[in-house]
């Protein structure tokens, strides 16, 4: 089962060796403070940047992110567990060697009569031993858990490379909510300039009809409460403008925080209406290649190698050894004034079998332990089928009626303006009330903050049925073009077109119609028609006439927008 690279890839790593080599985070990130803190080259990652795009702000999340940094070196981790597991075919060699010495001696003290009374010679031992060994074993046979464990060690690779793929996918998504959050802020601080220049001018109109004696004091407070309101409104942008920032700074790993004043965003909040192709083919792209849907696969797989792991451990055991010694013994004793030396060399060989026959029933629980964890594996595959299957509904569904709002929006927004810069000049006119004016203003100004929420709406929408699908890898977003062909469909752009079936755009679900509540509490709860409303005639039947077709209306935008 051991692959041909696989065991080309371990001879080299032992041939070769060394020490795992990284390079390190931002300097900044080891220190204790922000101000005096150290800089490298990630604080000069916008030295030479002064117009930021999306493809721009994901392709440097790419190379700073430390989250997604931290993925990569999880598969790296993975990958030297994996040759750790082709150990188990190679002999496992040990050498020792040992030193000792003893002295011994007689501590009794006494005299020799027979030697008028000359002191006893005390008898004394003195010893040297050196021992010097090789042993040698390789495991024969074990009922396949080596490759059994192989093969588990390989599908834990794969899982982090998924792990680390979905970490590219997540934070693309991340970076693109991130920055399309900028430029809505972008939108709305314009938005709420505008409106407070609005207020701003009828203020000091107002106030010439007040001191002329034309309008009442509360007009000129009435432009002056709303005209702070919008400064409000500003105020509010300006810190949600902030708050994007920050965030999108994070995502890409810069260590200030925040981005140099001198560099714009290039993106806008309009976007292309594109039609979709048919659902069917987003769900058979997202469940081929969504790499969170293979992880748990991979886990799936995993769980099975262990389970037949503890279906190996009721095999028995065969290994063979060999043992090779040599020793040495020296000794002298003064007693007897004796030296001796011996060598000793010994080999030893042979195959040993080990068999578990019972052991209080732990292997057979354990294996059905295991056999519960392949079934939680299965299903929590399972449950994330489900789960790609919803993303990529929601995000399809959202996508499309984004659209469809955002041209209505686009329609009520001119609308708006019209209507507005009408009831305007009439209440300079003196044709109409006050509140009109700022009745129509307010729908304007919501208006024109619905139509770019819309947009972002629309551009959140790609990026999520991006996210969805999972096809684009990190080599799509590091070559990713600034403006995206209109024709290729949202979600997979690294797709050639001809693998794209062409199809029609799925329509999406609307809300059936009739009440909610049950038959019988709907029909009580409708009122019964009045008796002399019955008893009326039937009017006359309108003349067969082929009904006039309404055109739609198309109202340019106002001109007079930069008040």
């Amino acid at each position: 089962m051991m692959k041909r690279h696989s065991f080309y890839a371990l001879i080299a790593a032992a041939m070769l060796g060394g020490c795992y080599e990284y390079p390190p985070p931002p300097v900044s990130t080891l220190g204790e403070t922000y101000s005096q803190r150290q800089r490298d080259e990630a604080d000069e990652m916008f030295k030479d940047i002064t117009s930021l795009s999306l493809a721009d702000a994901q392709r440097i999340a790419l190379h700073n992110n430390p989250t997604y940094i931290a993925a990569h070196h999880a598969v790296a981790a993975a990958h030297m567990r994996y040759l750790q597991t082709f150990a188990g075919y190679m002999p496992k060699i040990t050498a020792n060697f040992s030193f000792s010495g003893s002295d011994s001696w007689n501590t009794k003290v006494g005299t020799n009569s027979n030697d008028f009374g000359s002191p006893v010679r005390h008898p004394r031992t003195d010893s040297l031993n050196t021992n010097v060994g090789v042993q040698a074993t390789l495991l024969l046979f074990d009922g396949l858990n080596r490759e059994f464990g192989v093969m588990a060690a390989s599908h834990s690779e794969k899982y982090y490379q998924r792990l680390d793929e979905n970490a590219c996918r997540t934070m693309m998504l991340a970076v693109a909510q991130a920055y399309n959050s900028v430029l809505l802020q972008i939108e709305n601080r314009r938005i709420a300039e505008e409106d407070r220049n609005f207020q701003k001018i009828s203020l000091r109109d107002t106030q010439y009809k007040f001191d002329a004696g034309a309008v009442p004091l509360s007009s000129v407070l009435n432009f002056a409460i709303l005209m702070n309101n919008a400064e409000v409104n500003v105020v509010r942008a300006e810190y949600n403008y902030e708050s994007a920032v920050y965030a999108l700074a994070l995502l890409m790993g810069y260590p200030d925080g925040t981005f140099p004043k001198e560099v714009k965003f290039s993106g806008h909040i309009k976007t292309d209406f594109i039609e979709l192709p048919a659902i069917d083919i987003y769900l058979d792209t997202a469940l081929a290649n969504r790499p969170d849907l293979k992880g748990y696969r991979e886990q799936l797989e995993i769980a099975k190698y262990q389970l037949y792991q503890q279906y190996a451990s009721f095999s028995p055991t065969v290994s063979g050894f060999f043992n090779w010694g040599f020793g040495t013994n020296a000794s002298y004793s003064n007693a007897y004034d004796n030296r001796s030396r011996s060598d000793n060399t010994s080999i030893s060989y042979g195959i040993q079998a080990d068999w578990t026959i019972f052991s209080g029933l732990a292997r057979y629980n354990k294996m059905r332990e295991y056999q519960a964890n392949l079934a939680i594996a299965d299903y929590q595959a399972a449950a994330q089928w489900f789960q790609v299957v919803n993303d990529v509904r929601t995000a399809y569904a959202s996508y499309v009626q984004s659209t469809r709002a955002t041209k209505l929006l686009q329609q009520v927004r001119d609308l708006s303006a019209k209507q507005r810069d009408l009831v305007d000049d009439e209440y300079r006119a003196g044709n109409t009330e006050l509140t009109r004016l700022n009745e129509a203003q307010r729908d304007f100004v919501d208006a024109e903050a619905n139509l770019a929420t819309s947009y972002i709406g629309i551009q959140n929408a790609r990026a999520q049925l991006d996210a969805a699908v999972g096809v684009n890898n990190a080599s799509y977003y590091e070559k990713q073009p600034e403006k995206i062909d209109a024709k290729l469909a949202p979600g997979m752009e690294s797709l050639p077109p001809e693998q794209i079936p062409d199809s029609k755009e799925t329509v999406p679900a609307v809300p059936q119609t009739g009440s909610a509540l049950p038959a019988d509490i709907s029909a009580k709860e409708k009122p019964a028609a009045p008796e002399k409303v019955k008893q009326e005639t039937a009017p006359a039947p309108a003349p067969k006439t082929e009904p006039q077709k309404v055109q739609p209306v198309a109202i340019p935008a106002s001109a007079t927008e930069q008040r």
